[in-house]
């Protein structure tokens, strides 16, 4: 297993956000985090990245305790928030210099005209972040964050507010990332984003953990008797929630 997540519990202000949460994530598998708004999915990415530590619970990156953040668990792991995070005062190519600089990595400067090539960002990485599209900071945010070969890659939301074109580029990107050998965890609301990237899925609901399988899997189990789509599923699921709680 890439990632193990053993019982976590995390609250914040006295307000339960995760409980009692445990995942597994197989090497080279891309695993979607599904769930409605406030369900606890990017509380969850933090604690994996280190960002911030569980009430209780345990959390390993191919054995690296996620809590203590040493140099060995940072260069495992590579985030991709949901906002942008490139410094306005600086090119894409003067920000990715700083980060492989700060990650200690050798020959930075060709290390960061390789990755550019790799992700096909080389025609505009001399521009500032306000001259490009939401879909070119994405894909520039993900070779950023493998500047430093993690072999774990956490995406927020990748997609969100993207247009139908610059999605599919995206998903191109994750799939090169799997062909690699790396392993993906990715929060996303898009039903089609998950079914065709994800290997397995896992639907959090109100701080909890109450499906972890295949996208198939996940429709059946709401509708054994009759094939139904995985949106249909993610809001019987949902729903499920609000009239219980």
């Amino acid at each position: 297993m890439s990632i193990i997540v053993e019982k976590i519990c995390c609250s914040r202000k006295g307000r339960a956000i995760l409980q009692d949460v445990s995942l597994m994530v197989q090497v080279g598998e891309i695993m979607g985090l599904l769930g409605p708004n406030g369900a606890g999915k990017t509380t969850l990415i933090r604690l994996l990245a280190g960002l911030a530590r569980p009430d209780s619970g345990r959390i390993c990156m191919f054995g690296e305790d996620a809590a203590k953040r040493s140099v060995k668990f940072r260069r495992l792991m590579g985030l991709v928030p949901q906002e942008n995070t490139f410094e306005s005062e600086l090119t894409i190519e003067q920000s990715m210099l700083c980060s492989a600089r700060l990650y200690g990595i050798a020959n930075a400067r060709a290390k960061v005209e390789a990755v550019c090539r790799e992700f096909q960002i080389g025609s505009w990485r001399k521009k500032y972040p306000e001259k490009l599209s939401g879909g070119m900071k994405r894909r520039a945010m993900i070779a950023r964050a493998m500047l430093s070969s993690p072999q774990v890659l956490l995406l927020d939301e990748p997609s969100v507010g993207l247009d139908p074109d610059m999605r599919q580029e995206i998903w191109q990107a994750v799939k090169k990332l799997k062909a690699a050998g790396k392993t993906v965890l990715i929060t996303t609301h898009y039903m089609e984003e998950a079914e065709k990237l994800c290997d397995r899925i896992a639907f959090l609901r109100a701080g909890q953990v109450i499906y972890q399988g295949t996208t198939a899997g996940m429709r059946q189990k709401i509708s054994p008797q009759q094939e139904i789509s995985l949106e249909d599923a993610f809001v019987a699921l949902a729903l499920a929630g609000r009239r219980t709680g």
